[in-house]
Order: structure tokens, then sequence, then C-alpha cells
């Protein structure tokens, strides 16, 4: 088992944080009663469920640091890396006012970067950990596009390794993928299939059981360390 250094006590010999079974309990009530009446009847509750989730996340930051140094560089603060819980419901036909989930992402050039990134979702019977680029900005999104083509090798031999494929069954995904292909690439390049599509993600779902079990965030470092080769190839490009 992988043990990780720790800012606070670093003769610590492993993790121990762990989340508890009241936050997910919190959101799954959340779900049950989405308004904005109940939710500041609640304020406690949600109070104490997200600074849960901060502690949670401030562990694996810390755990994170110690196998990527450019996460190491950017000091990061777990509330920065928590997504907000309001939904902006300005274009959307669903008007509940909260996201039911809490979720994370840590990216190694900062914050509002477009830059690949480790992330977590937090929720009950929906939990994941992965890292990728989600629908990232045109531009941007050929620019992965050009680093894919030009190191295709390098790029299928990540993904075929045994590891990360054990790791992450469903291989590297995609949001949403393209009928033709994007205009500035050749449609007989054998990268074909990575210009199609939208975004270069993975995902592991985490049970509820296993989200709240005392080993998590070493779990989580793992999926880290096989994630990790992705961003650092796509994060080449920018």
């Amino acid at each position: 088992m992988h043990t990780f250094s720790n800012k606070r006590d670093r003769n610590h010999p492993k993790l121990k944080i762990m989340l508890q079974d009241k936050t997910l309990a919190f959101l799954r009530k959340l779900k049950k009663n989405n308004s904005t009446e109940w939710f500041k009847e609640n304020q406690k509750d949600y109070k104490a469920s997200r600074t849960d989730f901060e502690n949670f996340v401030s562990e694996i930051i810390n755990a994170l640091e110690s196998i990527d140094a450019e996460i190491e560089k950017q000091d990061l603060q777990a509330k920065k890396c928590i997504k907000r819980i309001n939904r902006d419901i300005r274009f959307s036909n669903d008007k509940s006012p909260y996201k039911t989930n809490y979720f994370a992402n840590f990216n190694p050039d900062g914050k509002k970067s477009e830059h690949a990134s480790y992330y977590l979702h937090l929720e009950p019977g929906n939990s994941f950990v992965g890292g990728g680029v989600y629908m990232p900005q045109t531009p941007t999104l050929n620019k992965f596009r050009r680093e894919i083509e030009s190191n295709l090798k390098d790029w299928k031999s990540i993904l075929n390794s045994t590891s990360f494929r054990k790791t992450f069954p469903n291989g590297i995904e995609s949001p949403l993928e393209l009928k033709t292909v994007p205009k500035g690439f050749d449609k007989e390049s054998p990268a074909l299939e990575y210009f199609r599509m939208k975004g270069f993600y993975t995902m592991r779902k985490l049970t509820d059981k296993e989200i709240t079990s005392e080993n998590t965030v070493t779990g989580i470092i793992n999926n880290y360390r096989e994630v990790k080769p992705i961003i650092e190839f796509l994060n080449r490009a920018l």
C-alpha cells in the first residue's frame, strides 16, 4: 500500500481523514428538498457537510502534492478548489437552486486555467475520481488535438498501459464526439478518433462505502498516479 507525506506530521505513516456519512446524508436530503427555504432552515447541516468536505479535500491536496510537483507549486487551498453549490439557473429549464453534489478540481496551473487537471465528484450513489479536460474552449481543444497527433505513439502507450486500463476500464472518454473531422485536421490521420473528441478525461466510480472508508485518500491518490501521465501529456500543448 502506498503512503504519502503529510505536511502537518511527516512521520505519520498514512492518512486517515475520512468523509463522514452525515455529509452524504445531507446531500441526499438536499436532493429531496432542493429549495431556498429548506436550505436556509438547514444551514447548520450544510456548513458541517461543507467543512467535512473541505477537510477531506485538504488531505487530498496534501497527498497529491507528494506525487505532482506542479500541484505543490500552486499551493492550492481547499476552499478555492471546491465549486459553488449554487446552480446557475438563468438558461436552464431546471430551476433547482442547488447542486446535490460537491466537486473539487485540482489544477496544476491554478484555479482558472484550462490546463488538464485532477478532480473529485462527491454525490450519493454517483461519486467518481479522475482527471483530464472536459469541454475546453475550441482553441485550447485544438492544441490538445495537435499534441496527440504529433505524439500519437506516446499517447497510445499511456492509454494502453496495463495499470491505466485496470484503473480506468473505459479508457479516455469524451463528453461529446463530432460526426465530422474539425476544420484544419486531416481526415486520413491515424489520430482521427481523437480529433472528434470534445474533451479527454478519465473516470472511476466510487461507491458510498468506498468514498467514506479510512483508506479513501490513499485510493484516490493511486488513481491520480495513473491519470498523471495523461495530464502531463496534454499540458505540454499549452
